[in-house]
């Protein structure tokens, strides 16, 4: 992906890469897939407000005071996320 900034706020582009028609359906996506989906976009292709924006809604975490720190929280907190869910289902 290239380093233009997005065309679409960053959880309206996540949902259309993920082929979900609500936005709610996020949440509940599998991590690891949002994850995978969010590393190909790169932390200035989007504002510190749209990827603090993610983080709160899809693993309600407190704001980051950089587009990186908040896209390496976003990422560290999807993947953990699957992962614990992975073991719960065993």
């Amino acid at each position: 992906m290239n380093h233009d900034p997005l065309a679409l706020p960053l959880l309206d582009f996540l949902a259309y890469r993920v082929g979900s028609a609500y936005l709610s359906d996020l949440p509940r996506m599998n991590g690891a897939r949002l994850a995978r989906e969010l590393e190909q976009i790169p932390a200035k292709a989007a504002s510190l407000h749209d990827w603090n924006d993610a983080l709160e809604y899809l693993v309600q975490a407190p704001p980051e005071a950089t587009p990186q720190a908040a896209r390496g929280r976003l990422l560290e907190r999807l993947n953990l996320r699957d992962a614990l869910s992975q073991r719960t289902d065993r």
